[in-house]
């Protein structure tokens, strides 16, 4: 329930699914890993990991902080701990990850912790149309 109750600013929402859908499809869909970001006892994101048979290779696809915990440092912090999860638990050497092209916050906080741009990418999905840019990450192994 914590986790449904997440909830992005209402200029943020075409940044990434809810919540909802994102526990609704994590359910169903067996190779989704959803992990839940708290600050001590406070869930306060939620962030949704898979390999992606698509690209062949692991994808942080879904990384969320609730509107009244952004801006504090939360974010950076609970992407540098699933890195280290990632690279320590699942054991390969490869990221990608694709944002929004208008999360100019995002982009900037994923290229500090080492990913770099590799393409821009236009797709739909359930009816809606995303513009974004993807972005890999390689770990020294």
């Amino acid at each position: 329930m914590d986790c449904f109750l997440l909830k992005l600013d209402s200029n943020q929402e075409n940044f990434v699914a809810s919540s909802a859908q994102s526990l609704v499809e994590s359910a169903y869909e067996d190779e989704l890993n959803i992990l839940g970001i708290y600050s001590e006892e406070n869930m306060i994101g939620y962030l949704l990991y898979d390999y992606d048979k698509d690209i062949q290779g692991w994808s942080l696809s879904r990384f969320m902080i609730d509107y009244r915990y952004q801006g504090k440092g939360y974010g950076k912090e609970a992407a540098i701990k699933f890195l280290e999860y990632f690279k320590k638990n699942v054991g390969e050497n490869k990221l990608h990850i694709s944002i929004d092209l208008n999360n100019i916050p995002a982009q900037k906080m994923f290229k500090s912790l080492g990913f770099k741009e590799m393409k821009e990418i236009e797709y739909e999905y359930l009816g809606r149309s995303f513009k974004e840019i993807q972005m890999i990450k390689i770990f020294n192994i």
